[in-house]
This record gives C-alpha cells, sequence and structure tokens, in this order.
C-alpha cells in the first residue's frame, strides 16, 4: 500500500471543496433563475390584472374586447354580469400565477391544495364555463391537466 503525501492529499482536499463550492453556487444560480422568473410572472399578473379594475369601473366586459375582439360589445352586459365575467378572468389569471409559482417549487404543497379547493370552486361555477374553456386553451399543459382532473359539476347539468 502506498502513502500519500500530505501535500497530495490537502491538494485532494481542496480539489473537493472547489467542486463542492461550484455545485452549491450552481444550484443557487438556479434557485435565483426560478425567484427571478417567478417574480416576472407575478408582475405580469397583476399588471394584467390591475387592467380590470378600469372595466369594472366602467361597467364594461374585458372579454368581449380581448378574447372576441367586439369592443362594440364591450358594454352589452349589464354592469353586475360584466364585474362578474371581470372577475373571472381576474381570478384565472391569478390561479395560473399560483401553478407557476407551484411548477418552481416557490408555494408549498398544503397552499397548493387551497388553492386547488378555490379553483374548484371557480371551475364548477357554470355560468362561466365558456370563458373557462376558451382560457384553458392560453394555460400550460400541466395547468390543463390539474383542471382536466377537478371534479366537474357543470357535465351533471
Amino acid at each position: 500500500m502506498t502513502k500519500i503525501a500530505i501535500e497530495d492529499l490537502i491538494q485532494l482536499l481542496g480539489m473537493v471543496g472547489i467542486i463542492g463550492s461550484l455545485i452549491f453556487v450552481g444550484l443557487e444560480m438556479r434557485q435565483s433563475q426560478r425567484i427571478a422568473m417567478a417574480g416576472q410572472q407575478m408582475e405580469r399578473t397583476a399588471i394584467t390584472t390591475n387592467g380590470f379594475t378600469a372595466f369594472n369601473e366602467a361597467g364594461l366586459d374585458w372579454h368581449s374586447v380581448a378574447f372576441l375582439n367586439r369592443p362594440e360589445q364591450a358594454d352589452q352586459y349589464p354592469r353586475g354580469i360584466a364585474a362578474g365575467r371581470n372577475n373571472f378572468h381576474q381570478t384565472l389569471f391569478v390561479y395560473e400565477n399560483d401553478y407557476f409559482q407551484f411548477a418552481q417549487g416557490l408555494m408549498p404543497e398544503e397552499v397548493w391544495q387551497a388553492k386547488l379547493e378555490g379553483l374548484t370552486f371557480f371551475y364548477n361555477q357554470c355560468n362561466y364555463r365558456d370563458i373557462m374553456t376558451l382560457r384553458k386553451s392560453f394555460f400550460p399543459l400541466g395547468l390543463i391537466e390539474v383542471i382536466d382532473a377537478l371534479p366537474d359539476e357543470c357535465s351533471e347539468q
């Protein structure tokens, strides 16, 4: 058996330390990137949801403008119905953001489970199912799979 010189052992330990440090820095950079992406997603959601305020104050239907490209129909709904439709869209933006946060590992499982309860409630607001169906086509595949797995009380009607 050969003896390892103390200098060689120190060099080996130094190299292992450097490699460990590089791995740690890489993991920290990856986590920082996920946090930054989540922050950007949250900011986009905030900007979008803040835009609903103007529509609600004017009593206009955001869906008619944004999805149907028919701004002339934005005032066809009574104020309360337009506000309800706007609220439904706004809530879906929030749940899309919540899903992103959860998928990035930035939301605890128990919080996500509570969010799923709320999403189930909104999913089963049958008078807005047409909005849900349209909006699902813009969601990430993972969120679509989550929604498709929810109990569907509207199909029973």
